[in-house]
């Protein structure tokens, strides 16, 4: 079968396993399954058991759990909670911004609750209505997801196109700052006059956010490895609060999941069979005999998956694999088609009904999601087209 048409099926099966709530991870195996066996036949179980036990798995797999485990380590320790009150005393209602935009770095699925929770006593200080907190803390909560280097998405993505983790936020900025220009537009009011931060204030962000400062110091600043950097972070952290048992036996009974383990798995497998049977070098070649503008048809594939599946994940781990012949990869990568793909991904995950960040945060505060959608469409235009302006730029 041609290679192409066999990736096409692959990536069909794992939409509507998913659409049939399946998990992801077992949809995304089951569709790299079905691109192997519709193209190597027999060899599909060797190449997938090959990446598996591959260090370049391995060392996703770790970092991923780590990045975890150290989102969840500094909320159960408390660290958040301290975060909180410096924003607040600091930012006024600003902060029903500013703090997911700080709780964002955190790569925790359904994270938007966790910063939902610590702005309940800010709505009603400040007399917010539902939609209007649940619109805010579910956008600023999302602003670093192309760039920041503790998420999945980037995580896979890097890997994907092999570059390093600086030359992607290089590629992907433009955007988080369109992210950032859709979201600001909704937050007249805000700028409620404060005096500069005292003393105690800087203390106490210091003191909320060192791991990740030290994280970033570490990986960005200095090169080291987020396999390496990541678990000196947890290590000073846990040597600083000295958890209890019945702490570590929560934080890692959230971060000791099969189903991240199996994820992983899934995406590296079906990444590398789309690489080893060349099948979107081929569907890409189909695309120009057909003269289908290429940068327009990677932005709606990585936006209907992304709308599809309702996770960052997903435009990384099912379109980018696809896309490959249109970003480049290693030395032929390039860098405004990935930000295409990774800005059309993105603005599908937020658009998507689906993202249980959306369907937490509108729950948590009894939101209409129809009177959310209203300030997110505005949001959703205004990215798409600041992706597109940077990439036509």
């Amino acid at each position: 079968m041609d290679p192409s048409i066999a990736m096409l099926i692959s990536i069909a099966l794992i939409l509507l396993l998913i659409r049939l709530g399946i998990n992801v991870s077992l949809s995304i195996f089951m569709g790299a399954a079905a691109l192997g066996v519709l193209t190597v036949g027999r060899l599909t179980p060797l190449l997938m058991l090959r990446s598996v036990t591959s260090i370049q798995t391995l060392r996703l797999l770790v970092i991923v759990i780590f990045a975890f485990t150290l989102g969840y380590s500094m909320q159960e320790l408390g660290l958040l909670k301290r975060l909180c009150s410096a924003f607040t005393n600091a930012l006024g209602k600003l902060s029903l911004a500013i703090l997911p935009a700080v709780i964002g770095f955190l790569p925790m699925p359904g994270g938007a609750l966790v910063s939902a929770i610590m702005l309940t006593d800010l709505v009603d200080e400040y007399g917010v209505d539902a939609e209007e907190v649940t619109y805010v803390n579910y956008w600023f909560r999302h602003l670093w997801v192309p760039v920041w280097p503790l998420f999945p998405s980037f995580i896979i993505g890097a890997m994907i196109v092999e570059v390093s983790y600086t030359r992607l936020i290089l590629a992907c900025y433009p955007v988080t700052i369109g992210m950032i220009l859709a979201g600001v537009v909704f937050l007249r009011g805000y700028w409620t006059k404060r005096g500069a931060p005292g003393p105690k204030v800087v203390k106490d962000v210091l003191a909320s956010l060192y791991p990740l400062l030290m994280v970033i110091a570490l990986s960005i600043f200095l090169g080291v490895d987020l396999a390496i950097s990541l678990p000196a972070s947890l290590a000073l952290l846990y040597m600083h609060k000295r958890p209890r048992r019945e702490d570590l036996k929560r934080i890692f009974g959230r971060t000791l999941d099969p189903k991240i383990a199996l994820l992983i798995f899934a995406v590296m497998m079906y990444k590398d069979l789309i690489a080893h049977t060349h099948s979107a070098e081929i569907f890409f070649t189909h695309l120009k005999e057909l003269r289908v503008p290429v940068p327009l048809a990677s932005f709606l594939l990585s936006f209907i998956v992304g709308f599809s599946v309702g996770i960052e994940i997903s435009y990384s781990a099912i379109a980018l694999p696809l896309l490959t012949a249109f970003t480049g990869v290693g030395r032929g990568f390039v860098p405004k088609n990935m930000m295409l793909v990774f800005g059309g991904g993105l603005l599908g995950v937020m658009m998507s009904p689906l993202h249980l960040c959306l369907i937490l945060t509108s729950e948590y505060y009894s939101a209409d999601l129809g009177r959310v959608y209203r300030r997110l469409l505005i949001s959703g235009v205004i990215l798409a087209a600041s992706v597109w302006i940077a990439y036509i730029l």
